[in-house]
């Protein structure tokens, strides 16, 4: 039986719900209605099978070490298809404040022609920010659909565009 720890912590965007197994993170979603049902999501994915408690502060964690050190490198605990992981896994190299399409994503894993499956893989994503599907858009260049609102999907983009306009600012002022 898994141990999960899971909390609620607030960021720049939002509420989130984390959950976590000794492995790594196994769920990380925007609460979009209630905290509830955010909790009772993350039971019928994992409730099952798992031992869930609460830990706040291990979620008050997560959320600073993704939007205030901007870290990537989260140890994952992901449950899904083969063919999820590796769709997962390709959203994982989509580089921080860059945009690539769904049939971008689907060349790069090698199924060209698996555009629709993409597509369906990236709304399953578990774990929001880390494995950054809102990085994925349409090859008209319009940001689409995203599972917790269009409107954050723009919002983290343009966060994402700020954050390296700003680093490169400073690494400009900086060789002065």
């Amino acid at each position: 039986m898994k141990t999960i720890e899971y909390g609620f912590a607030e960021s720049r965007f939002g509420e989130l719900i984390v959950a976590r197994t000794t492995a790594g993170i196994c769920n990380l979603q925007f609460v979009t209605t209630t905290l509830q049902a955010a909790l009772d999501e993350l039971y019928l994915c994992w409730g099952h099978d798992a031992c869930i408690t609460e830990n706040h502060e291990m979620a008050r964690d997560v959320v600073q070490s993704i939007f205030e050190k901007q870290q990537s490198n989260i140890s994952l605990d992901l449950c899904g298809t083969a063919f999820q992981l590796k769709v997962w896994k390709a959203l994982q190299q989509i580089p921080f404040g860059k945009t690539v399409s769904y049939c971008d994503v689907a060349h790069t894993i090698g199924q060209p022609t698996a555009i629709r499956a993409v597509a369906s893989a990236i709304a399953r994503n578990p774990v929001a920010i880390v494995i950054p599907c809102h990085r994925v858009v349409h090859s008209n260049g319009s940001t689409g659909q995203y599972h917790w609102g269009a409107q954050l999907k723009k919002r983290l983009i343009q966060w994402e565009h700020d954050a390296l306009a700003t680093a490169k600012n400073h690494t400009a002022h900086d060789l002065l």
